[in-house]
């Protein structure tokens, strides 16, 4: 059987840290040192020092320790640290919303995406979305799965675009499917293999692809490299940019989506390897987490996405 208590809720809460010493606490950190916190914070170093302790007090245990060459996180401070920085983001992002839902239309949106989507709707859908949400501030990533999940984990990242399946985020992570995309490999036109009609012929190729063998990627590996201990000449990166400068600079070869072959700088010096069996296509997700809810501009960002998405004219 269970009791309620009629005491108040100051009794169950007295023992819980302040929020300006939770922002001491990660700006010390931050910065490495109580001098270079207290100056960046406009404060004097002793009132950063009575904060730390304070909070070492209330927790019972020692967070820091000063060493020759900044500060040092004991094991609790470890501990601490990271579900710091959730609560001060997760408190950031509850007051962006709540100036949001009185219409200030004021906040940010911080979104991941791997490289299609840069290249397809997300700019135009940035341009609606900044008709509508003129103070809202856009931070974009682009990256990788593995590190887009770390950074919505870690609350830097509202949401992501990629291409891991449910199976592969489940349990922190809620995906939603957004679209699909025809995936093709890629040469300079004038490469020595831009006629190959099979990935067997291309067994000899230089190969540049992303820096983690997830999401899409993971299904190519078996179709590219069949052969276990053959000596594929592979580099590993996270941007388009230096896939492109591989390409026309190196002989490499890319896998990459059809779309890339719209875009006029790229049109007139890549091609399409006709290749008789295609790769299979892409399924893209948006990807969120399951214990930070969305922000309202974040929502509406991606519902400027879905939009875009449906209108864009595909390959």
């Amino acid at each position: 059987m269970f009791y309620l208590s009629n005491a108040p809720c100051s009794l169950f809460m007295r023992n819980l840290p302040k929020l300006s010493q939770l922002q001491i606490f990660e700006s010390i950190i931050q910065h490495g040192s109580f001098r270079s916190a207290a100056k960046t914070l406009n404060q004097a170093q002793p009132a950063l020092t009575r904060a730390i302790n304070e909070l070492e007090k209330t927790l019972g245990t020692s967070l820091m320790v000063r060493g020759p060459k900044g500060v040092v996180l004991t094991e609790a401070g470890q501990l601490l640290e990271p579900r710091i920085q959730l609560i001060l983001r997760e408190l950031e992002r509850a007051v962006n919303e709540v100036e949001q839902v009185s219409y200030s239309s004021r906040g940010s949106v911080a979104l991941g995406s791997s490289s299609l989507p840069f290249f397809t709707m997300l700019p135009a859908a940035i341009k609606r979305f900044q008709k509508r949400f003129p103070q809202v501030n856009i931070y974009l990533t682009e990256g990788q799965i593995p590190e887009l999940l770390s950074d919505i984990r870690h609350g830097k990242l509202d949401f992501a675009i990629g291409t891991t399946g449910a199976e592969a985020v489940a349990g922190d992570f809620i995906t939603e499917p957004f679209f699909t995309a025809s995936f093709c490999v890629l040469a300079r036109k004038e490469h020595p293999l831009a006629q190959s009609t099979s990935l067997e012929q291309l067994e000899e190729a230089k190969w540049y692809l992303p820096g983690e063998n997830q999401g899409y990627h993971s299904q190519l590996t078996p179709l590219l490299f069949p052969k276990p201990h053959h000596p594929y000449t592979v580099v590993r990166g996270d941007t388009i940019t230096a896939g492109l400068q591989m390409v026309f600079d190196a002989d490499f070869l890319i896998v990459a989506s059809k779309e890339m072959l719209k875009v006029p700088y790229l049109k007139d010096h890549l091609c399409t390897l006709p290749l008789e069996k295609p790769l299979p296509d892409a399924t893209y997700h948006f990807i969120y987490s399951q214990r930070l809810p969305l922000t309202l501009v974040a929502r509406k960002l991606m519902d400027k996405l879905q939009w875009e998405c449906k209108n864009y004219v595909w390959n």
